[in-house]
């Protein structure tokens, strides 16, 4: 086994062990939240299914300025076997996975694949960051957490304003390196990409907000919307640390950490991370594999 699964495996049992340790010393407490109010579920579902779509036609629109063109079912699927391949493999083996079809389908390098990934982080985590603290402005105030997005935030709008473009070298490692900066510049100069790739992104991050809030209704708990707005937003942020697969264990703590952060009881947390775990786990793999098939199976250049 290699020392990245062994990591990710490690993360994993602890993270679980300590789940079911919790929730066996607070089994009363939990037993209080057993009546789910299920009909929340059905548009916690329906959230979840047009979150992973948005996914894809953001990819489609920053795919723009390299001269390619998604399907409508490539689209549809790409986001689902991403994230399916996230599930089934540690340090986001989906992101690869999306990386090679693009490459035999559409002759997309690998560069400019990091180059266009990283202008959907930049954007997503600016707008996450920002988001994350004006709502902790606005609920239970943490110095430090807010020092922390701070940093974050501002080391975000750097990058993005200033951005240089950078002439190639003899060294190809470092070239690898400057085609990416490079690609990142390209498409930042398109300002069409960058308006609809931010809109897009802040769409993301209010239906987060939303599933959130869901998740807790299920529980019969109802919370208010700036620490929903809050917990979606550091768990979006959580995403340069998955080193698990899906995240799991390492995105569910934080999620749990956040929420906690800004007064919900640690108990509640938990419950509600679980909920939105499940649905998560079970869309994914429900059309995941269906996902793998059309894109992967029946892909004419047999990817």
């Amino acid at each position: 086994m290699k020392t990245k699964q062994i990591i990710s495996t490690i993360v994993i049992i602890v993270t679980l062990s300590l789940l079911v340790l919790y929730v066996y010393k607070n089994i009363d407490e939990f037993k209080q939240l057993i009546t789910l109010h299920s009909y929340y579920l059905l548009p916690l579902i329906f959230l979840t299914f047009i979150g992973l779509f948005l996914n894809g036609y953001i990819l489609d629109i920053l795919l723009t300025p390299f001269k390619i063109k998604l399907k409508t079912k490539e689209k549809l699927l790409l986001p689902v076997l991403t994230n399916f391949y996230n599930y089934i493999t540690p340090f986001r083996g989906g992101m690869a996975a999306r990386a090679i079809y693009l490459k035999k389908k559409y002759k997309f390098t690998y560069t400019d694949f990091l180059g266009a990934t990283l202008a959907v982080y930049l954007l997503a985590f600016f707008i996450a960051s920002l988001a994350a603290i004006i709502s902790l402005l606005l609920t239970k105030f943490n110095l430090l957490i807010f020092i922390f997005l701070l940093i974050i935030f501002v080391t975000l709008t750097l990058i993005i304003l200033i951005s240089p473009t950078f002439k190639l070298t003899k060294y190809n490692i470092i070239n690898k390196f400057i085609r990416v900066i490079n690609d990142w510049n390209l498409i930042k100069k398109n300002k069409p990409v960058i308006y609809k790739t931010f809109i897009i992104s802040l769409i993301q991050l209010i239906l987060s907000t939303t599933s959130v809030l869901l998740c807790y209704k299920v529980l019969g708990i109802d919370i208010e919307f700036t620490k929903a707005l809050f917990i979606a937003s550091i768990s979006s942020l959580s995403i340069v640390i998955a080193i698990t697969p899906g995240n799991l264990g390492i995105g569910d703590a934080i999620s749990v950490f956040s929420a906690n952060l800004v007064g919900i009881e640690l108990t509640q947390a938990v419950a509600a991370t679980i909920i939105g775990r499940a649905v998560g786990l079970l869309l994914i793999f429900i059309i995941g594999p269906i996902a793998t098939y059309y894109l992967l199976k029946k892909n004419e250049n047999n990817t």
